[in-house]
């Protein structure tokens, strides 16, 4: 079995995790390519946009969940990504 962790940190400590299978990611690939590299992409502009918001874990739950960067997950809200 192959896996992708996904861990982001502030300061050593972990505030978000997350495992994918590889054969699970290689099945979602075949079916919707676009939407995969979207949500991948989201992953690393949600922390991006997130880095100097106040309540950052809150801000990155938030934003992984609906693409939207809040301070604490719910105030001063942006799209990390344009209107489609």
């Amino acid at each position: 079995m192959v896996i992708i962790k996904y861990v982001v940190e502030v300061e050593g400590l972990p505030v978000y995790s997350e495992t994918y299978d590889v054969a699970k990611l290689a099945e979602e690939l075949e079916e919707d390519e676009a939407k995969v590299v979207e949500i991948w992409s989201r992953r690393i502009k949600c922390v991006v946009a997130c880095r100097h918001r106040f309540g950052f874990s809150s801000c990155l739950t938030r934003c992984l969940t609906d693409g939207k960067a809040c301070d604490c997950g719910h105030a001063e809200c942006e799209p990390v990504t344009p209107p489609q």
